[in-house]
């Protein structure tokens, strides 16, 4: 661990969205922790390729995923903007696949220091869940993890 995050002083903040108010609480903690730290924050949004449609026609299977690419595309910009507002850069990344092993693997690929997560999302059929992404998270990650 960097003596820059021992210290309480974070360069790099991982702060993973879905839109839901859980996850919206974990951005004002994230960018409240950024401004302390003048980090940079990491705005990701994993759209679940769990999340099927019912038919098995791949052409609305894939207008599903676009829909929801378009939802976590706004998300993102809109944290972002909320960061950059704060004075901090902001990154962005949107990706498909499992979300906990997506946001593990970005925090550790570009050395993130902190991943702030809210406790409650939605689940993969809209469903509100009580943050299974977050403790999967947190059981496998190199990286610190904040719940909120």
């Amino acid at each position: 661990m960097a003596d820059s995050v021992r210290a309480g002083r974070y360069r790099a903040i991982l702060v993973p969205t879905d839109g839901s108010r859980g996850a919206m609480r974990a951005v004002e903690r994230a960018l409240d922790i950024g401004r302390q730290s003048d980090a940079t924050i990491h705005v990701m949004h994993v759209i679940d390729e769990r999340s099927r449609a019912e038919t098995p026609a791949l052409s609305s299977e894939e207008l599903v995923l676009e829909k929801l690419g378009r939802v976590a595309d706004e998300t993102i910009e809109r944290v972002a903007a909320e960061a950059e507002r704060a004075g901090l850069p902001a990154v962005r990344h949107s990706c498909r696949g499992v979300p906990h092993e997506r946001i593990r693997e970005y925090a550790e690929r570009n050395d993130v220091d902190l991943i702030v997560m809210g406790v409650h999302g939605v689940g993969r059929e809209g469903r509100p869940h009580m943050g299974s992404t977050t403790a999967r998270v947190r059981e496998t990650s190199t990286v610190p993890v904040l719940p909120v």
